[in-house]
């Protein structure tokens, strides 16, 4: 007997366990039901609030399509052209350097051709007229110096005596 109040207090203590999980597991089935109502409703409420902002943000990136095309083509256009303009720019500015430093040579070259004539005129300026000239006059002052002893013994013949006289006095 007392074995069997024994197994027929286990067999209550076991049917009420069985009874716990399966009020359980009604209760998980129970709440698992309400979750797709729930997450349809939340579904619901975020489609409510994105749906608009879907709507804008299609509105808006078709509005703004064309022009950001425009606006693209434009600065690629944009800038090929300055591409273009830059090498253009580029190579004029070499043009004009190779030709200024031409210039410049020739210039320098020019220059030294003249420095060197203008010595070489002066040279042969010297040479051929200053030098005769220089003889010229030498022959001048040769003559004049001739001429004036021969012009100054006449007229100091008769004041000489007077000056040797004076001479003799003192």
């Amino acid at each position: 007997m007392a074995n069997d109040s024994v197994l027929i207090f286990l067999g209550i203590v076991v049917t009420v366990a069985i009874l716990m999980q399966a009020s359980a597991m009604i209760g998980m089935w129970l709440a698992v039901r309400k979750i797709p109502g729930q997450i349809s409703q939340i579904r619901a409420d975020v489609r409510q609030h994105l749906d608009p902002l879907a709507v804008s943000v299609t509105e808006l990136l078709t509005i703004t399509r064309e022009p950001l095309r425009t606006v693209t083509s434009n600065l690629a256009e944009i800038s090929q052209t300055l591409r273009e303009r830059s090498t253009q720019v580029d190579a004029v500015v070499e043009d004009l350097v190779d030709k200024s430093r031409l210039q410049i040579i020739r210039a320098d070259q020019l220059m030294a051709n003249l420095v060197d004539k203008v010595e070489a005129t002066t040279d042969k300026v010297q040479e051929t007229v200053l030098t005769p000239l220089n003889e010229v006059s030498a022959v001048i002052k040769g003559v004049q110096s001739g001429l004036e002893f021969l012009f100054s013994r006449r007229r100091s013949a008769g004041t000489g005596e007077t000056a040797q006289d004076e001479q003799l006095f003192i």
